[in-house]
């Protein structure tokens, strides 16, 4: 009578960078959008090559930070050297790779807390996120690969919703199937109907999958005051921008994630109208003011 053998994976004793983040990439728990998943693969399996190739790092576990600064700051594909947000954009993948292999436990360490980088912008006024920090944000708000409040306040704030809003947002607010949220406003924005990107779909389902009852808040545990939940919200997003290595440009603040689809639907429908409908504002000016518009001097 023959046997039926369980196959059993093993891991090398010795897992090279490559292998390390296509294995981290590939575990079904990440949740992350096409965009998001695109933007990681493409950084995290260059950095992977770049440490076999150029640094002659072939166990994940010794990786050091001059390995990560040397990809950080390492020459474009045609020798020139790499912008600002290049070297933030790798540093910010980096730091996403390295926290999936933590908390698959295939490393215990972060070779990239101490890669320094100068401001992106030293500008006090706030900006919208562009789209590559907007996936680097979405890296870091998953901590682990089962947190589901951090990705699930992100997740709202990319659907417009405003730090005040945010925990206020029920279960019954939320339809996955039309992909829409009811957003109640606050004294500086309108009630709406607020679209959820396709990411933001998937980590609210589940999210709704551990929360309660229909009326306890979808990302906000407890009670308390009107000002507590909306420092919670804010510090959540603030939290995340750090984790993504984003703090340190003093233009990007919690606003900059709903600031982000307020500047998309403008640029999408060539409409200041439109994204001040989106975003529940009531001045044009403010929207502006948001999404980083403009106004034409009149002659």
């Amino acid at each position: 009578m023959s046997k039926r053998i369980a196959a059993v994976v093993v891991l090398p004793a010795r897992l090279g960078p490559k292998d390390a983040f296509e294995l981290a990439l590939s575990d079904p728990r990440l949740v992350v959008s096409d965009q998001s998943a695109l933007w990681l693969s493409h950084l995290l399996l260059k950095l992977g090559r770049f440490l076999e190739s150029g640094r002659s790092v072939y166990d994940i576990e010794v990786t050091t930070r001059i390995d990560v600064a040397a990809w950080v700051d390492a020459p474009l594909s045609d020798g020139s050297r790499p912008s600002l947000a290049t070297r933030h954009n790798r540093r910010s993948a980096a730091s996403a790779g390295f926290r999936i292999l933590r908390d698959l436990g295939l490393v215990d360490h972060d070779p990239t807390v101490d890669v320094d980088l100068p401001l992106r912008s030293r500008r006090r006024n706030t900006r919208p996120l562009t789209d590559d920090e907007l996936a680097a944000g979405r890296a870091a708000s998953v901590g682990t690969l089962s947190a589901t409040r951090l990705p699930a306040v992100w997740a709202l704030a990319e659907a417009t919703a405003t730090t005040h809003e945010i925990p206020r947002v029920l279960p019954c607010h939320v339809d996955l199937d039309a992909g829409t949220v009811v957003l109640c406003g606050s004294a500086k924005t309108e009630p709406r109907m607020a679209t959820l990107t396709d990411w933001g779909r998937q980590v609210l389902a589940r999210r709704l999958d551990l929360v309660g009852p229909a009326d306890r808040s979808l990302t906000y545990e407890g009670k308390g005051s009107a000002a507590s939940m909306q420092a919670s919200s804010s510090m959540a997003i603030a939290r995340i921008l750090n984790e993504a290595g984003l703090r340190g440009d003093g233009s990007v603040k919690p606003e900059s994630v709903r600031a982000w689809a307020g500047h998309r639907i403008w640029v999408e429908t060539g409409r200041i109208e439109s994204a001040a409908t989106a975003l529940g504002c009531r001045s044009l000016d403010t929207t502006a003011r948001i999404v980083g518009y403009q106004w034409a001097e009149l002659a």
